[in-house]
């Protein structure tokens, strides 16, 4: 057994309550999951972890703990920190990279335990259009949405089955919100504002380059999910657990991905 399948074993068996298996309701991009009357959201941002905890009402949850990080083959321990209404924690990290975490918390005086994976982004090779909307994207999309489509602190991941064809944000209105803006309602992000930098007709360019994105890395090869409803509990989560390179990871290999998955603005 090579050290990577070790370590995986390793984190498969630590002692903790029951895992979290079953999806909950995603605020900030992040993966989710559910553990008996207590929420669990995780995201990954470049540097740094994310953790939110909230029971049924979507109120959040005081909570303490750590996540145990298996990347690039090496385990590592990260203590959390409150900060706000949720937990941050400073790992060596990037939201491109294969990783798998276990999260061992105490939250209203129970322990929570949950696991969460996601692949490594997959770089396609780009027509001329997408490569031209790449350079837009990096410029005008990426301090919000993230270089690798997987979103940030502010603004929430585009790789996710909802943005494909058929999943609630087809083509022409992708390309309305990339040339107004638009108003949040699925998310706590707040609105997104017109993006200044895109003039008349490079829509088109950004639009390839993140259908381009989202095709690579499995997003839009099967159905979509239904989308939430506007009071943000959602309708249906299965189909995206197999597509979004996310959700609880019982293992890393595409398409066998369980748990919960996530929902532009």
């Amino acid at each position: 057994m090579n050290k990577s399948l070790f370590v995986l074993a390793v984190l498969a068996t630590l002692s903790a309550p029951a895992f979290a298996h079953q999806a909950a309701t995603p605020f900030y991009g992040g993966q989710t999951a559910a553990s008996g009357d207590l929420h669990v959201e995780f995201a990954i941002r470049d540097g740094g972890l994310r953790v939110w905890v909230r029971d049924h009402a979507e109120k959040p949850v005081a909570a303490t703990g750590k996540v145990t990080l298996l990347l690039g083959g090496a385990k590592s321990e990260i203590t959390l920190r409150a900060d706000g209404d949720r937990l941050v924690g400073e790992a060596p990290v990037k939201t491109a990279d294969k990783v798998v975490a276990v999260l061992a918390l105490s939250a209203g005086g129970k322990a929570v335990s949950a696991r969460f994976g996601q692949e490594a982004l997959v770089q396609p090779a780009l027509n001329a259009g997408a490569s031209v909307g790449q350079g837009l994207f990096a410029a005008n999309c990426a301090s919000c949405h993230g270089a690798s489509l997987r979103g940030t602190d502010q603004g929430p991941p585009l790789l996710h089955a909802w943005y494909a064809p058929g999943g609630g944000h087809d083509d022409t209105q992708v390309l309305k919100v990339i040339g107004n803006g638009t108003q949040g309602h699925m998310w706590k992000f707040g609105d997104m504002p017109k993006p200044e930098g895109v003039k008349a007709g490079q829509e088109k360019d950004i639009l390839a380059y993140i259908r381009a994105m989202q095709v690579a890395n499995g997003i839009g090869s099967a159905p979509a999910a239904a989308m939430p409803n506007m009071d943000g509990h959602a309708a249906a989560w299965g189909a995206c657990r197999a597509l979004t390179g996310w959700g609880e990871a019982d293992t890393l290999d595409r398409g066998q991905i369980s748990g919960g998955c996530f929902p532009l603005m």
